[in-house]
């Protein structure tokens, strides 16, 4: 082992932190496998150290238990999917409410969907996990509220849609997406994802137009 006084500590000629991102990368990786073949409820810390191929003593100095694991997980998950939708929604500034509303489903079902893992871990495994994880799943659930009623209520200035209480209806434009989504990750074939798209974006229209 050496010390280098820009890259720290450093292993086997490669630094000591890198290595540990790798390794959390590694255990995160492994539980979206495991959770999602398994069930959170029926997963456990030595199949997941299994399919990392690590050690469980590695897994506690990252993660207090299977519960942090899934949290860190989710949340990653989850911030993938809301990045992709913002960033859709900015192209997409100023363009006709239907333009917004395709691109902003199809960026979340292709963040999201196009790995069925992750669809199941974030909209399945999640639910019943635990208190603190289905605290955290509201909160989750909140903040992509306060996202889509900013966007409808900048369509409704526009005048494209009324204007009007936004929050109730994109709670179940919430629901019925995460519904669909997971559906349609979990057949084979899959349907194709233009009719998905096109289906989706009916609902929230008339949703956000009633």
């Amino acid at each position: 082992m050496s010390q280098d006084a820009n890259t720290g500590r450093m292993y086997a000629g490669q630094p000591v932190e890198d290595r540990q991102r790798q390794r959390r990368a590694r255990f995160l990786e492994s539980a979206l496998t495991v959770f999602a073949r398994d069930g959170y409820a029926n997963s456990s810390v030595g199949a997941i150290c299994k399919d990392a191929g690590l050690s469980s003593r590695q897994f506690y100095e990252e993660f207090t238990g299977r519960e942090s694991l899934l949290l860190e997980l989710y949340e990653m998950i989850d911030q993938q999917a809301r990045d992709a939708v913002q960033k859709a929604l900015e192209a997409q500034s100023g363009a006709p409410a239907s333009a917004i509303i395709d691109a902003a489903v199809r960026a979340y079902i292709e963040a999201i969907g196009s790995d069925a893992r992750k669809a199941r871990v974030a909209l399945v495994e999640v639910v019943g996990a635990g208190p603190k994880v289905e605290k955290f799943r509201l909160d989750m659930r909140r903040e992509w509220g306060a996202l889509l009623v900013t966007a409808a209520e900048d369509a409704a200035v526009g005048g494209e849609i009324p204007a009007g209480d936004y929050e109730m209806r994109m709670l179940a434009v919430i629901g019925a997406v995460n519904y669909v989504v997971d559906s349609w990750t979990g057949v084979d074939p899959r349907p194709p994802l233009d009719n998905v798209i096109r289906v989706l974006s009916r609902v929230i229209m008339g949703a956000v137009r009633a």
